[in-house]
């Protein structure tokens, strides 16, 4: 019990640190940027979204996670961890946050559960601008008549938990970087060069992008942009491969990242 409640306050000093950074504010700003996005394209093509006897809420929300997925998630994620570990390595922080009583690894674990929930809170935030949004055209554009037909946001609501799985690997890798490289540059250059080049082999439609972490989030589900039908993901129930590398990737750089940080000298 007493650990739990360690653990609970090193989250609550790691929410308040990232409360002052800028790069937080993105996590409002990729939801808006999404929304927008859709939101004019829609509005801009109203007759591509009324096709007679289709719900135009799947065109919409495929729209809005499509945007999410492939083009934003991996910018902001690879942004977000390399300020978050940044705020330690500057000015040698680690030093005074190892001398309050939590242990290496609570401070370890805590700082990783912070950003995941920012990461989900930016999904969720994502999906209802991207309801206002709807909402707003259907007002504007009556006939498109959104009001008559099913939202959907139960079918949509677990493509969006595919995609966040989709990014573990690519959390891991990035958590991974920030810890072993003091400076903020290293592990920024290197996501950002990653998803560029992931983002050009995941719409190649090649096996090659199973063992690209980076081109995960783009070729998780199939969001009509390009074609993901030769590459050969295997569905394992509700995960399909694609995933479970996720997952393994994660699993693999976290442990090994903890490993070494609890073992690391900063005296």
């Amino acid at each position: 019990m007493r650990k739990m409640k360690k653990f609970i306050n090193s989250i609550s000093a790691e929410i308040l640190k990232l409360k002052y950074p800028p790069i937080l504010w993105l996590c409002v700003l990729i939801p808006v940027i999404v929304a927008s996005i859709i939101f004019t394209a829609s509005y801009l093509d109203a007759n591509s979204m009324m096709q007679l006897g289709k719900n135009p809420w799947s065109r919409y929300q495929s729209g809005g996670m499509g945007i999410f997925g492939v083009f934003l998630i991996t910018p902001f994620l690879v942004m977000l961890i390399s300020t978050a570990i940044f705020i330690e390595n500057h000015s040698h922080g680690w030093k005074g946050v190892y001398s309050t009583p939590h242990t290496r690894s609570s401070i370890f674990y805590a700082k990783l559960c912070v950003i995941i929930g920012i990461c989900i809170t930016t999904i969720i935030i994502s999906i209802i601008l991207n309801l206002i949004g709807a909402y707003v055209l259907d007002y504007l554009l009556p006939e498109i008549e959104f009001r008559h037909y099913d939202m959907r946001l139960l079918t949509f609501l677990p493509s969006y938990i595919h995609v966040l799985i989709s990014t573990l690997g690519i959390i891991g890798i990035q958590y991974f970087l920030s810890y072993r490289f003091k400076g903020f540059l290293i592990p920024m250059s290197f996501g950002i060069i990653a998803y560029i080049v992931g983002f050009i082999i995941g719409t190649t439609n090649k096996p090659l992008a199973l063992y690209s972490p980076y081109s995960y989030p783009s070729i998780v589900r199939d969001y009509q942009m390009f074609t993901i039908d030769k590459i050969g993901i295997i569905q394992y129930g509700w995960l399909n491969s694609v995933e479970w590398r996720s997952i393994f990737i994660f699993i693999l750089f976290i442990i090994l990242a903890n490993i070494l940080e609890v073992r690391k000298n900063i005296s």
